[in-house]
């Protein structure tokens, strides 16, 4: 490291000196806005916002913004779910659970939660899952398949849905070897309009309630 690169962190730490850490629960100490401080502004703004846990909202506020971050994952899964349960709902009847409780052993140790469960008659019919995130090169993720079997077996089910934003990757299906479990994987077009990809999702859900039909009535 440089001697001018020393003497100017020393001098910085000097001036830091006196500053003590923040404990959560208390006040903010108060600054006033001057001439002397302007290039700080923006920073200890925002950083009283972080502080105090606020976030933008639409109403009338204070302080202005100009963007939201928002939790994508959470977003597309919300979405799903709802979509496919309304779905599932009017046009085949039957409970769609989200969150859907259940375990993998038999001392009800291990806890799942599917993002979506179909149950017909009482019983569970069909296992929904929402994926938002970037596949891999070689296609979707090995360990939502790995997690998609757990919820078929512990639910005992021949087939599970995982369902993702479109990527690169194209649909697909897997058939577990010694299993006789199918893992189907479909992928949502987010850019088309909002009819075209609702129609996704019904094409969806009546692959799936169709599979339903056949493996009861056989």
């Amino acid at each position: 490291m440089s001697q001018v690169r020393k003497s100017g962190l020393a001098a910085l730490r000097a001036r830091l000196a006196n500053v003590t850490t923040l404990v959560r629960g208390t006040s903010l100490p108060d600054w006033h806005a001057s001439r002397l401080n302007t290039r700080y502004h923006t920073a200890l703004r925002l950083a009283e916002i972080v502080w105090r846990a606020t976030s933008p909202e639409h109403s009338p506020g204070s302080v202005a913004a100009n963007g939201f971050l928002f939790d994508l994952p959470k977003i597309f899964e919300d979405f799903v779910t709802v979509a496919v349960s309304e779905e599932l709902h009017a046009r085949y009847g039957g409970a769609a659970y989200p969150q859907y409780n259940c375990h993998l052993d038999e001392a009800l140790a291990v806890r799942m939660r599917p993002d979506l469960v179909w149950e017909l008659s009482g019983c569970p019919a069909a296992v929904v899952d929402a994926k938002y995130k970037r596949e891999k090169p070689a296609g979707y993720p090995d360990a939502d398949l790995y997690q998609m079997l757990a919820y078929c077996t512990a639910l005992r089910l021949p087939r599970g849905h995982l369902i993702y934003a479109k990527g690169n990757a194209p649909a697909a299906s897997h058939v577990v070897r010694h299993a006789g479990i199918e893992i189907v994987c479909h992928a949502l077009d987010l850019m088309l309009p909002a009819e075209r990809l609702l129609a996704q999702v019904g094409g969806i859900v009546t692959e799936l309630a169709s599979e339903v039909q056949m493996a009861r009535s056989s």
